[in-house]
């Protein structure tokens, strides 16, 4: 229990620790040191559960409506790689990316069903991630040179903080914001209101400042869902709010928002841009509508890195995923994704407590914000996003774990 403790604690400081290994130990060891620690955290949770006392079927949690998409886009997935004969160092790379940082998912599964010890892991969550918001406004105001990201010539210059690009800095910042809207809705009492708007605003300023539109459309959907199942009165100011934003946001902001609607940047991205990678990659799934063109041997980093023909940046996750897999294997991935929001959602109305509803109405945010961000780019890709995004699932079963031990009258295990 000990180990697996310090084990919650590093993967709530999960970016930290990957920026912090990744700029100070040489390549051969910083790329492999995520795999290291989940390799410590299965053996310790192997004989963790070899102590327990009385069998707990944890696995009955996940519900059917989750596993059979799941196992789905498994059988797609390997039909891709079989029929389509992707090299091995390519299948191996591509799966990994998408299938390695589920297994995250178990630590948190297993253990995050004891309430001190998910306070924990959200008060440092939040903590850290204020930090990471204040490095990057920093990095804004004195426009700090960023080695991990390149800034366009004469572009807004946009923060990274400790992350390597802007889009997956937004995506984190989202999932963070995603549960302190939810705490902050949910806490009773002033001053707790106040410590958990003290901790939303820097973070929302940085989100600001990563010029994201993918992640500022993700948080504002976010935002509209959390308002409209805590409190709906909330979006009678809703209009008021829209009026209001072009004035009350930074003119840098509106312009990057509002270049959307200007029929250049769609004439642009046309030809050679957005439109024109998603027009490409909907061509590509017609091609071959049943398995695709195989796992990694289409679109953004893994074709790239092992030097694919024709292999490009799609910007949709769902529209490179059909490509290398098939409709099949999309559809399966979306009815996964829109299980988890049901499945958050029945936690939500049926949680013991304010702080539990919050926690449940959290994790409905950060499914919602992610499924949103990732139709603009392969969020899913970057290691930090993908870990966390599935720790958070993790949460999910492991809330569900404690709800039936207390239906049954039974305590969870608070050691």
């Amino acid at each position: 229990m000990f180990v697996l403790t310090r084990l919650i604690w590093i993967l709530a400081l999960f970016p930290w620790f990957d920026y912090a290994i990744r700029g100070l130990f040489p390549s051969a060891l910083a790329s492999t040191w995520d795999e290291s620690y989940l390799i410590l955290i299965l053996i310790s949770l192997y004989f963790y559960q070899c102590t327990r006392e009385e069998p707990q079927f944890r696995s009955q949690m996940i519900p059917a409506s989750i596993k059979l998409p799941f196992f789905a886009l498994i059988i797609f997935t390997v039909g891709s790689i079989v029929i389509n004969t992707v090299p091995l160092s390519v299948s191996v790379d591509a799966a990994r990316v998408v299938f390695q940082p589920m297994l995250f998912l178990l630590l948190t599964h297993f253990m995050l069903d004891r309430e001190k010890l998910l306070d924990s892991f959200i008060n440092i969550l939040i903590v850290s991630t204020v930090v990471m918001a204040l490095y990057g406004i920093l990095q804004y105001v004195f426009q700090l040179e960023l080695p991990r990201f390149q800034q366009k010539p004469d572009a807004q210059y946009r923060i990274i903080s400790i992350f390597s690009n802007p889009n997956a800095l937004g995506a984190y910042f989202n999932m963070v914001l995603a549960f302190l809207l939810a705490l902050f809705l949910h806490t009773k009492g002033i001053a707790k209101k106040l410590l958990y708007l003290l901790a939303i605003v820097p973070i929302f300023l940085a989100l600001l400042l990563t010029f994201s539109r993918g992640a500022w459309i993700a948080f504002f959907i976010m935002a509209i869902y959390a308002f409209w199942v805590a409190n709906r009165k909330w979006l009678l100011a809703l209009p008021l709010i829209i009026v209001a934003l072009p004035f009350a946001m930074p003119q840098s902001v509106v312009d990057r928002f509002s270049y959307l609607f200007d029929p250049e940047y769609y004439l642009m991205s046309s030809e050679y841009g957005r439109i024109s990678f998603w027009t490409d990659a909907i061509k590509k799934t017609f091609e071959k509508p049943i398995f695709g063109h195989g796992l990694g041997m289409y679109g953004d980093s893994v074709p790239l890195r092992h030097n694919i023909p024709f292999s490009t940046w799609v910007d949709n996750h769902y529209l490179k995923l059909s490509a290398e897999i098939g409709i099949f294997g999309l559809v399966a991935i979306l009815t996964m994704l829109f299980m988890l929001l049901v499945l958050a959602r029945k936690l939500y109305r049926t949680a013991e407590s304010p702080k539990f509803r919050a926690y449940a109405l959290g994790l409905s945010g950060v499914f919602l914000a992610m499924i949103v961000q990732n139709f603009t780019a392969s969020i899913w890709e970057v290691l930090t996003d993908a870990v966390m995004f599935y720790a958070f699932v993790g949460m999910l079963f492991a809330l569900r774990w404690r709800q039936h031990l207390l239906s049954q009258g039974k305590e969870p295990d608070e050691q």
